[in-house]
């Protein structure tokens, strides 16, 4: 890990900065963005790591010492960071480094450094919600079925080099092969039974790369989206795909929606549960939104 201390002029803010430097994309440099910063009076501590998983760590043993966390990776990252930035209860700034940035996307965050850190330097926070799984919370999605075998086919130096056409092409072989289950969900107390391939239960707008949780999902409205992909033909399938690129989801029987603030799902067989792009739980799973949860710097909602 190598740390860069940088004092701007007056001090009058202070920022701890993680940049994970291992598989990160992002247009333009560290450099100008660090000097944005120090242009707004914040004074950075400048952290670059290769391994994410050192991330939670650096922010639990300083952040509290600081007045923002700023965070320089992709979704991956940010999931590793989320509870440690939770603990110290700082306002988080997003530099969008990775090769998806749905969370930037849905907070209209460029995937630009200068752009990112004019952002964090104009001061502008807003609440977000966030979703919590079995002991887990993320910013994004938590999903099961083809999702987890599209994580388990994608390794990190396909999400590299291919960016968004790794997650179409391994769609398309997990399809192929993708297998039915049957859900029992209760949804704010209401029961549904779903036969399903694909489950996503959705706290920000985007996943994926791109995809859309449901065309009016919002961070910050207090509520989960979920979505239950029911078993079809493969060419049938296909056809759905600008449907769930754009959240269309209400336009055809094949897709289920419900929305709420407590989801709980029971499986006919255990189901593992990607959540953030990392699979870490697997069903039976309970589901919560978080409302207010963090402040991070971002455009206006």
């Amino acid at each position: 890990m190598e740390t860069v201390h940088r004092p701007a002029g007056n001090g009058h803010r202070q920022a701890l900065v993680v940049i994970n430097r291992k598989g990160t994309r992002g247009t333009g440099t560290f450099e100008f963005g660090l000097k944005i910063l120090e242009d707004a009076d914040i004074e950075v501590s400048a952290n670059f790591v290769r391994d994410p998983t050192r991330i939670p760590d650096i922010i639990r043993r300083h952040g509290a010492d600081y007045d923002m966390v700023v965070i320089g990776g992709g979704d991956g990252t940010l999931s590793h960071a989320i509870e440690a930035v939770l603990a110290c209860d700082r306002p988080l700034g997003i530099i969008p480094m990775g090769n998806a940035n749905d969370l930037a996307r849905t907070l209209a965050i460029p995937v630009n450094v200068r752009q990112a850190c004019t952002i964090i330097a104009a001061g502008k926070t807003r609440r977000i919600d966030l979703g919590w799984v079995n002991g887990k919370h993320f910013f994004n999605v938590a999903s099961m079925g083809i999702s987890v075998s599209i994580a388990a086919r994608l390794s990190g130096e396909a999400k590299r080099r291919w960016g968004v056409l790794g997650y179409l092409g391994h769609a398309w072989e997990a399809l192929q092969k993708s297998t039915r289950f049957t859900a029992e969900i209760e949804c704010d107390g209401e029961h549904h039974t779903f036969r399903s391939i694909q489950i996503a239960v959705g706290n920000g707008v985007h996943y994926g790369g791109g995809l859309t949780i449901v065309d009016d999902a919002r961070i910050d409205d207090g509520c989960l989206d979920l979505y239950s992909l029911s078993p079809n033909s493969i060419w049938r399938l296909m056809t759905l795909f600008p449907v769930i690129k754009w959240g269309k989801h209400r336009m055809v029987d094949a897709i289920k929606l419900l929305r709420g603030s407590h989801i709980r799902i029971e499986t006919d067989r255990p189901m593992r549960i990607n959540v953030d792009g990392e699979v870490v739980s697997e069903t039976p799973a309970d589901f919560r939104v978080v409302p207010a949860a963090m402040t991070v710097f971002a455009p206006p909602g």
